[in-house]
């Protein structure tokens, strides 16, 4: 049996719908490429249905849910999505979203046999899972593992192969646990090592989370050894 990280890129649209409506901070933007399109198609959702834009974004307490007083816009809900897929303005997010997704599936198949081998070196980890990747525009951040196989991505690409480096680390998530130590060395392995060997440079400076940075920094030594004698077994490097 073929053992491999399998990945299953995919589109869904409310999901795209929502984390498109929901990116509305300068801190949600990974570049600001199609900026106009994504304000636009946020200014026509906020123009059919105001409560309804506020409710797929999480703006009403629970206690307005339960309580009723949104009765008549969980009524309209479905109705508010279906007219947003049809319209002209998601219908260009869709659009770059394909692009992306398409983008994305090339550069990970491309670069599979390679950084397989990287990562599977630096951690010992049988790499025989399988995953969706939700994925969402790539002007706007998302990188997230959402637990039972499921990951969702979309960003700008900062540096060559950056799609797949953090794919990587998003796949990492499901191996480690999600302390600040496990996270920054996550972040060792493949926002700084794989990033290395794929593109070349140095590290640090760091790139990543900064609230990890001081973390990295402490470990450096010990990682620098652990490249030359250690490895094929992250965990033991952790404990």
């Amino acid at each position: 049996m073929d053992k491999k990280i399998k990945l299953n890129f995919r589109i869904d649209d409310d999901y795209l719908i929502v984390h498109t409506l929901s990116s509305i901070g300068k801190d949600d933007f990974s570049s600001r490429k199609h900026i106009k399109d994504i304000v636009a198609f946020q200014n026509y959702a906020w123009k059919k249905s105001e409560s309804c834009y506020n409710l797929l974004i999480g703006r009403y307490s629970v206690k307005e849910i339960v309580a009723g007083e949104l009765r008549q816009t969980i009524k309209h809900l479905l109705g508010f999505l279906t007219d947003l897929k049809k319209s002209a303005p998601y219908r260009k997010i869709r659009k770059e979203t394909e692009k992306y997704a398409e983008f994305c599936r090339q550069q990970w198949s491309k670069n599979y046999p390679f950084t397989s081998t990287v990562i599977k070196t630096l951690t010992g980890f049988n790499l025989n899972k399988k995953f969706d990747v939700y994925i969402t525009y790539p002007s706007l951040r998302n990188g997230n593992n959402r637990g039972d196989g499921i990951i969702g991505f979309g960003h700008y690409e900062d540096f060559r192969n950056y799609a797949t480096v953090y794919l990587w680390h998003e796949i990492l998530h499901s191996y480690l646990r999600y302390s600040d130590i496990e996270h920054a060395i996550i972040e060792l392995i493949t926002d700084e090592e794989l990033r290395k060997r794929l593109n070349g440079g140095t590290y640090p400076p760091f790139v990543g989370h900064k609230k990890l940075a001081p973390i990295k920094k402490k470990l450096m030594p010990r990682w620098k050894q652990y490249l030359k004698t250690g490895h094929g077994n992250i965990k033991k490097f952790i404990k």
